[in-house]
């Protein structure tokens, strides 16, 4: 646009040299015909007055001789040429001075012309001009706006990459813990493992050979001084102690079995102890109930997790004397013998894990049963 301006004002600055050229040409001739006129005016006005003497013949017959009729006659025919070139002389710059009117008369419209282009195109020139402004005003307020938007973000993003690094750390602490925690727990339920195996060894050791240990619970015929099903206590061993006070048969052990419903898979992850409905059933363990519930398989059931990080399970029960979040003592009634769920008969199934429903143990390494 600036281009189309420039160009325009030099057309416009060419045709008023051009004009002012015309202008003065137009004066000069102006000025010459103006004298001719005058000239021409005295010449007319003299051949009025003098009409009868300038009469070629007059001028000859008043001649005294025959050399001044043709100095006469020559002298008067040189003043009608001179006056005929200068009539001409006049009309030619007449016609020159109306044709340069006419052109400068022409000039003049291309001038107003080309001031009104140029008068457009500046108006057009400045409303862009302002059009731009506008537009340079509204990127410089997003482009701020854009900043704040990006600074926020890039202090969002820190924020989210600090707490991120915290995270991961905290997890790897956690992990690191857990990993201890499981290796302790590992350590510990060995330990008490070996524990128990040597104090079974021991006991097992200690017992008469002539006098075989009667059944846990059942009466002996022999001894008129015990009741039939007399309830036995038997003291700890490795930090756990009976879930029954006695008077129960082992029905099924830990490890592969027969499949007693059809329902249930080979392999039996604790020990059945037979005993009649509504027997109280004692927390082997002191410990918290994390589960106490219902369930199509187990049946009323309670799981209790122990401080060294074993789990113990009561299953089957009539019904249940505890509830999750519950601290128990060692010896505390939990629920009793029923036969809910998946069972054939009163019993409660007694089992030992490492992990919730997981890396199951079998109870008699633990416990004499």
């Amino acid at each position: 646009m600036d281009a189309d301006i420039d160009k325009v004002l030099a057309e416009k600055a060419s045709l008023e040299k051009e004009i002012n050229e015309l202008t003065k040409e137009i004066d000069e001739l102006k000025v010459i015909i103006e004298k001719r006129n005058k000239q021409i005016e005295n010449q007319a006005r003299s051949a009025q007055i003098n009409q009868e003497d300038q009469d070629l013949m007059n001028i000859v017959l008043d001649s005294e001789s025959i050399s001044d009729a043709l100095s006469r006659t020559v002298a008067y025919t040189k003043l009608v040429s001179a006056n005929k070139d200068v009539m001409e002389a006049q009309k030619k710059d007449q016609a020159a001075l109306d044709k340069k009117k006419a052109t400068l008369s022409k000039k003049v419209d291309e001038v107003n012309k080309t001031a009104e282009e140029l008068k457009t195109k500046q108006e057009t020139l400045e409303q862009n001009k302002a059009t731009q402004v506008a537009l340079a005003e509204t990127i410089l307020k997003e482009l701020s706006k854009e900043s704040g938007n990006k600074s926020a973000l890039q202090s969002q993003k820190a924020e989210a990459e600090r707490i991120a690094e915290e995270n991961k750390k905290r997890l790897k602490e956690l992990s690191e813990k857990k990993e201890a925690a499981k290796k302790e727990l590992e350590e510990q339920r060995k330990k008490e493992q070996k524990e128990a195996e040597e104090k079974q060894l021991e006991a097992q050791d200690s017992i008469s050979p002539s006098k075989p240990s009667s059944a846990i619970g059942q009466s002996n015929n022999n001894q008129s001084d015990e009741k039939p099903n007399e309830v036995v206590s038997l003291p700890s061993q490795g930090g756990f102690s009976l879930p029954l006070a006695g008077g129960y048969t082992v029905t099924s052990g830990f490890g592969s079995r027969p499949d007693p419903t059809g329902y249930s898979g080979s392999h039996h992850d604790g020990i059945d102890l037979a005993i009649g409905a509504g027997t109280p059933i004692l927390a082997s363990r002191a410990g918290e109930v994390v589960e106490a519930s219902y369930h199509p398989s187990a049946g009323n059931h309670v799981i209790i997790l122990h401080d060294n990080g074993l789990y113990t399970y009561y299953m089957h029960m009539t019904s249940i004397g505890t509830s999750v979040g519950s601290v128990v003592q060692a010896g505390e009634t939990i629920g009793t013998v029923g036969s809910t769920g998946n069972s054939t008969g009163a019993h409660l199934h007694f089992g030992i894990s490492s992990g919730l429903w997981s890396g199951f143990i079998d109870p008699s390494s633990i416990l004499s049963f």
